[in-house]
């Protein structure tokens, strides 16, 4: 990722899922210049501008024929993840996906609801030396 959104607090990284990310990641290209960055894993696929990397689209259907929403999830940075999400359930909100661990030694995002059930990610990245 490029060089914004590393601050805690920050709005990182943004994720849509949709019916076809092939044709989302067409539309916001031609809307606004995003530019395909590759695709790390089959039907996830990562936007950008320039050298820097600013989300990934994916396909609303998983693997096991289950569906998600179709929405947009912003990740707010946090320095500590174990220690935001500890904050959490004390806060109002819930923890809807643990924390688990972003692929290519990334760092570890969580999804939580606030207190009025509005969903976002939380993500710590690794820091680079």
């Amino acid at each position: 990722m490029g060089q914004h959104g590393y601050t805690q607090g920050d709005l990182g990284w943004s994720e849509l899922t949709t019916i076809n990310a092939a044709d989302s990641l067409n539309f916001y290209s031609a809307l606004v210049g995003w530019e395909s960055k590759g695709e790390p894993m089959p039907g996830y696929h990562l936007f950008g501008r320039g050298g820097e990397m600013l989300g990934g689209i994916t396909d609303m259907k998983c693997p096991d024929g289950s569906s998600k929403p179709m929405q947009w999830m912003p990740y707010i940075t946090v320095d500590d993840l174990d220690a935001t999400l500890a904050k959490v359930e004390s806060l109002g909100g819930a923890i809807v996906m643990p924390a688990m661990e972003i692929p290519n030694d990334g760092g570890r995002i969580a999804i939580i609801k606030d207190p009025q059930s509005v969903a976002t990610g939380l993500a710590e990245y690794k820091k680079k030396d």
